[in-house]
């Protein structure tokens, strides 16, 4: 009784235990780099994203395309690298396999097919610095200091003029896409602390997460009903696909912002994840003609703004 009492105990220290980073000059701006890549890469899913869900293609198509194609090629890497991973704490695994995985792509793509790319862009990453300090306060017990406090209320306040604009100039599907991104973000921030406090490598984590969702993506596409729609598309609108999300977003922004993580932390990375909605906006802009509102150019410069204040960047001592 008394050992499973102490097993116990040394499990929760060390699910509990916040992970130092090992921060150098060349590790600082490698980070920056890999960062500002899962920016760009960010954009362009979030814009591929809406071109998807706008053609015959379903989500979950879409999510074959997401995970199969990467996890057909890193899956002897997870087979070489598991004696590894298995020691890596199984609720982080799950945040891992869950937060960037299927429950994330779906409610993504839902949200997707019921917003404009502008406000996707800006909810999703927007969202998770809330949801991470809140993730910090009731799970690893850290305080928040009041440059976040004041950088969370900012979020939110941009936030609730997103919802407002949805829930006024949408009376079809009202908070039903804000309120699915709003749970895609939370996805994302469990990713984002599971893989931090995991110790894996971008690889490695990338890994993790495409090659199960890979094979459920394929278990529902097996069993669902609906047809799949490739035979309908064009042959240059199925290798777009397949290489955006399936090569570019599946393995590319995993290994960029899982480096990202690694390297800065999340708070200084989801700083520069919060430039996201103006490279998302300008892309949608030009390619989509999405024209975004006054009030989502308001709400989404709010959220930038809250972000990094959020994220003590700007009063963070400079080496």
């Amino acid at each position: 009784m008394l050992s499973t009492l102490t097993a116990n105990t040394a499990q929760s220290s060390q699910l509990r235990a916040v992970h130092a980073l090992s921060e150098t000059s060349t590790t600082r701006r490698n980070g920056l780099m890999a960062a500002a890549l899962t920016v760009l890469i960010w954009s362009v899913y979030f814009v591929s994203l809406q071109l998807g869900m706008r053609s015959a293609l379903t989500v979950l198509d879409l999510a074959l395309f997401r995970y199969v194609v990467p996890g057909l090629l890193l899956l002897p890497l997870l087979i070489r690298r598991w004696p590894t991973i298995r020691e890596v704490p199984v609720l982080y695994r799950i945040g891992m396999i869950g937060g960037a995985g299927l429950p994330f792509f779906l409610l993504s793509g839902k949200g997707m097919a019921l917003s404009q790319v502008a406000v996707a862009s800006t909810l999703i990453p927007g969202m998770a610095p809330i949801f991470i300090s809140a993730l910090a306060v009731l799970f690893f017990r850290q305080g928040v200091t009041q440059t976040r406090r004041i950088g969370l209320a900012i979020i939110a306040t941009g936030v609730l003029l997103l919802l407002g604009q949805a829930w006024l100039g949408a009376a079809s599907t009202g908070l039903r896409g804000p309120l699915l991104l709003i749970g895609a973000s939370f996805c994302w921030a469990l990713f984002s602390v599971s893989v931090r406090q995991s110790g894996l490598s971008a690889l490695e984590a990338a890994a993790l997460v495409v090659v199960p969702n890979g094979a459920l993506a394929l278990a529902l596409a097996w069993t669902a009903e609906v047809p799949f729609a490739f035979g309908g598309l064009p042959g240059w609108a199925l290798l777009s696909q397949l290489v955006i999300q399936g090569l570019v977003v599946g393995l590319g922004s995993s290994l960029a912002y899982g480096y990202a993580i690694t390297r800065l932390g999340a708070e200084l990375t989801s700083t520069i994840g919060a430039l996201t909605p103006v490279v998302a906006g300008s892309l949608a802009l030009l390619l989509l003609h999405e024209a975004p509102t006054g009030v989502m150019l308001m709400g989404t410069a709010l959220v930038v703004c809250g972000v990094i204040a959020a994220s003590g960047w700007l009063t963070r001592p400079r080496r």
